[in-house]
């Protein structure tokens, strides 16, 4: 009989498992350039021409703004500070563009 007192006099407490919806967002390689499908096509022959006569390169005008990141993390710097200073410039000039 006395455990019966014991277990009416203590509160009850009830536990609830709470559990947060968190949500990732997903990164899409985007193609953010404003050019006609004709543009692109004459683009991409040009490099093929290039690339047959031994001089082919990097086309940054064909890329993704993903795969330009991508190749912009790989690049080997040798001068980090005068590197700066042209990607500055660069910016600068592109903003007086009004291209970014």
């Amino acid at each position: 009989m006395a455990s019966r007192t014991l277990f009416r006099t203590l509160p009850l407490r009830t536990t609830i498992a709470r559990r947060t919806l968190t949500t990732t967002s997903r990164l899409h390689i985007k193609e953010d350039a404003d050019r006609t499908p004709e543009q692109v096509e004459k683009a991409k022959q040009d490099q093929l021409k290039e690339q047959q006569q031994g001089k082919g390169r990097w086309r940054e005008d064909l890329a993704s703004s993903g795969e330009s990141n991508i190749a912009a993390d790989k690049e080997k710097v040798k001068d980090h500070d005068s590197h700066m200073k042209d990607l500055q410039k660069e910016g600068a000039k592109k903003g007086e563009k009004g291209e970014l």
